[in-house]
């Protein structure tokens, strides 16, 4: 094999793990909410800790999405038709179909009238069909601006100067008041803006230029990794008891994020030691984009067909679990349908012998 399909098979396997995380970060987040809103809004000391310390989760996805695509064009693999024939496929046609499943789903248990046709299009556009499909609309504003920033920022120089800006944006955008009346300033002033959010996209990008130093030192020293994940949680914890409920869009996450991303990519040689633990994250990295689609569906279901004596709060991590079992059972039951990847996009992995990480795949499915 030569090097440069040696170098175009290497498959990031970190990125993938830290996926994982993210997706029961958000996971925490939601079904907290949920026993939240099924005991008279009210939290226990451990719903209340999922719910706050699994704001990280939408950032780090955020990181992610950012970092796929500069990697890309750090290795001279990105292609402006493929990128846009894939972000139809694997970003913009999910988030169109989705929208519409729970459209249904709250115009058929919960009786939602349909409105005009424009109010519901741009709702589908803006994330506003469920309150988790904003951050798909905040991927695909990304997504215009992506092949702009791909010819402005091309060296590591670049992206450091880009991180740089988009700190200071995304900084000036946390409660942004635009003083603009209608939709637009709504819009504006939402959690479903882009610019609030560009920093991450663009640590991202600076993620993967420097991927290979940032990788190496991380996973050289993963107790120390171990230990700066602890760290952020325990400040998280103190900043939620001193100020009360916390958002993803805070101020220190433009700190924590950063530093909880570089942390549990190098937490990767520790854990993955023990299969127990790391075929099921391997699992959760390749489905976290499809529980993340479904798994407000599933948590809707429950709160209308479960019993009352579910949401009893010593059910909750069993609930969790659960959950993210439906999914991932939904998820192969949905790969069964044709055309499946329009729904669920499902990065495939093939692994050789010859890969360190755990395994090598082609840099199509690198970048699912």
């Amino acid at each position: 094999m030569s090097s440069i399909s040696t170098k175009k098979k290497k498959y990031l396997f970190e990125i993938h793990f830290l996926r994982a995380f993210a997706c029961l970060a958000v996971l925490g987040v939601h079904v907290s909410a949920t026993y939240y809103s099924m005991n008279d809004n009210t939290f226990n000391w451990f719903s209340y800790f999922l719910n706050q310390v699994g704001r990280f989760g939408t950032p780090i996805f955020v990181v992610i999405a950012g970092f796929l695509l500069f990697y890309q064009v750090k290795r001279n693999t990105y292609s402006f038709n493929k990128f846009v024939t894939s972000r139809i496929s694997k970003i913009i046609m999910p988030l169109i179909l989705w929208s519409l499943v729970y459209r249904f789903l709250l115009y058929y248990f919960d009786n939602q009238q349909i409105g005009a046709i424009k109010t519901e299009l741009v709702k589908i556009f803006t994330g506003g069909h469920f309150y988790h499909l904003y951050f798909i609309a905040i991927i695909v504003q990304f997504y215009f601006i992506f092949p702009i920033l791909q010819k402005l920022f091309r060296t590591k120089m670049g992206l450091i100067i880009f991180t740089i800006i988009s700190f200071f944006i995304s900084y000036n955008m946390i409660g942004f008041d635009p003083g603009i009346e209608g939709f637009i300033g709504n819009f504006m002033a939402s959690k479903s803006f882009m610019p609030l959010w560009i920093f991450y996209f663009s640590f991202g990008g600076l993620l993967a230029f420097f991927w290979e130093d940032i990788r190496d030192f991380a996973t050289d020293f993963p107790w120390m990794m171990l230990t700066l994940s602890i760290l952020i949680t325990a400040g998280a914890i103190i900043e939620y008891t001193i100020n009360g409920d916390l958002t993803n869009r805070r101020p220190s996450n433009l700190l924590n994020i950063p530093l909880l991303s570089i942390a549990t990519i190098g937490m990767y040689p520790l854990l993955s030691q023990w299969s127990v633990l790391k075929k099921p994250l391997t699992l959760l990295g390749k489905y976290s984009m499809g529980i993340y689609l479904i798994h407000p569906f599933v948590l809707h279901l429950m709160k209308i067909y479960l019993p009352a004596s579910t949401w009893n709060m010593i059910y909750l991590p069993i609930l969790f679990v659960a959950v993210l079992l439906i999914c991932v059972g939904l998820i192969r039951l949905i790969q069964q349908v044709p055309f499946s990847s329009y729904f669920i996009p499902v990065p495939k992995i093939k692994r050789t012998p010859n890969n360190e990480s755990g395994g090598n795949v082609t840099s199509k499915e690198a970048t699912a």
